[in-house]
């Protein structure tokens, strides 16, 4: 591919990058025809629902669950009227903690903050747990092995994205930032757009970015996906103060997020639909793409082998001394398990 194009391509990102994430619109009577489960038999009205502020972490397929609850007013039907906010992950770790965020997507950052000293932070449910992630180049490199001395283009330090990457290049007898320089451009967007306009040599990404770039000519060094690799990507994430404080609306919360899993699993026009509205995307066959790698990828269930993956990874004092369980608090996920409402709206664990 020509330079002209690849770097077009990039000017495309760039725009793309400096989009702020779109509120998730109401669904239309179509999509609500589609799946009468996903209405309120009797919608709380607009003053008795309980506002709650979210961070998302990613602007990626991964999150379509979350998008999806807000679109099919899965939310409402719990009495909590849920606002977004795109927020890097260390930005996130540090609002959870201020208590200016109720919860958030999160995942190395938070593990990584928590051996820094906020040990506040807890994960009460899951999302993404195995690398999904790709390594994408400059049309001109070809294996792994050719990125030494090169730079690579990732989120944030203590990121998802970051730490599976760490993992990848080990595995080809790279080790970051001495046989490889790691380049932080805190979003997917920003990364895509960094590797087409030749500022980073290759980065990491997730769809429907891997297939934008990839059009643009860039080349697929790596599927983490054939690692199988444990990683804590992205989980729901809040405080132990806010579990505290406020356990009725975590818990409600957690029942919706619960249900939107299901429903993205299940009703796959409609989660499409909500990922080209949530990545500000119009290309579907992108957002189908997308869709195909989390559809599987999705788990209620955070683990600690994938808490351990990244404890592994990070270079900071006492990361070493952390067990994966101080991170969890599992105990509304098997307070709906005992009760059998998780089964009837979920699914068997």
């Amino acid at each position: 591919m020509a330079a002209r194009s690849f770097l077009t391509g990039a000017a495309l990102l760039f725009l793309l990058a400096c989009q702020p994430a779109a509120p998730a619109p109401a669904p239309s009577s179509a999509q609500a025809g589609d799946s009468a489960a996903a209405q309120p038999t009797a919608a709380p009205t607009p003053a008795s629902l309980r506002p709650v502020a979210f961070g998302l972490t990613t602007v990626s397929g991964t999150v379509a669950p979350i998008w999806v609850a807000l679109d099919q007013g899965i939310f409402e039907r719990h009495g909590l009227a849920v606002e977004t906010v795109a927020m890097s992950p260390a930005a996130v770790s540090q609002a959870l903690t201020a208590g200016s965020l109720d919860l958030a997507t999160s995942g190395g950052s938070a593990i990584s903050a928590y051996v820094g000293g906020a040990t506040d932070l807890v994960f009460i449910a899951g999302l993404i747990n195995k690398a999904h992630f790709k390594v994408l180049s400059r049309p001109e490199i070809t294996r792994m092995e050719e990125l030494r001395g090169k730079t690579i283009g990732s989120s944030t330090a203590g990121s998802g994205a970051s730490m599976a990457l760490f993992e990848t290049l080990r595995r080809f007898g790279l080790e970051p930032n001495r046989d490889v320089q790691i380049s932080y451009l805190r979003e997917q967007p920003s990364i895509a757009s960094g590797l087409l306009s030749g500022a980073v040599d290759a980065g990491v990404l997730a769809p429907p970015f891997t297939d934008q770039v990839e059009a643009q000519g860039a080349r697929v060094l790596v599927d983490m996906r054939q690692f199988n690799v444990e990683l804590a990507g992205t989980n729901l994430t809040t405080t132990r103060s806010f579990l505290a404080r406020e356990r009725d609306v975590a818990r409600r919360f957690v029942m919706a997020y619960a249900e939107a899993l299901r429903f993205a699993r299940e009703q796959r026009e409609l989660t499409v639909a909500a990922i080209m509205r949530g990545t500000q995307n119009p290309d579907r066959e992108q957002a189908e793409s997308a869709y195909e790698v989390f559809r599987d990828l999705w788990d209620l269930w955070p683990t600690e082998g994938a808490i351990q993956t990244v404890l592994n990874n990070l270079d900071e004092p006492g990361a070493d001394r952390v067990r994966p369980a101080e991170l969890l608090d599992l105990s509304i996920l098997h307070e709906l398990e005992r009760s059998g409402w998780l089964a009837q709206h979920y699914g068997a664990n």
